[in-house]
């Protein structure tokens, strides 16, 4: 039996640019992971946030398209 793997995504909001502009990671996201923080960041701007992990599927679309390099995603087998 294949293990369910668990994913845990983080977006640092200090490298976000913000959804203003950018929203890369939310147009790549075809499951709704992704949202807009309601309040700004330290750059000034409203980062991307994940509003419903467990949609996540683990693709990383939003990963390999972030052009700041401010999200992650650890993927991890559950227990």
């Amino acid at each position: 039996m294949a293990k369910r793997q668990v994913a845990r995504l983080e977006i640092d909001p200090r490298l976000c640019k913000g959804t203003e502009g950018c929203s890369i990671c939310l147009d790549q996201c075809g499951e709704g992971v992704l949202g807009i923080a309601p309040g700004f960041s330290p750059r000034g701007v409203h980062p991307a946030v994940v509003v419903e992990l467990a949609k996540c599927t683990g693709c990383e679309l939003c990963v390999i398209h972030c052009p700041d390099l401010a999200v992650n995603l650890v993927l991890s087998e559950a227990v």
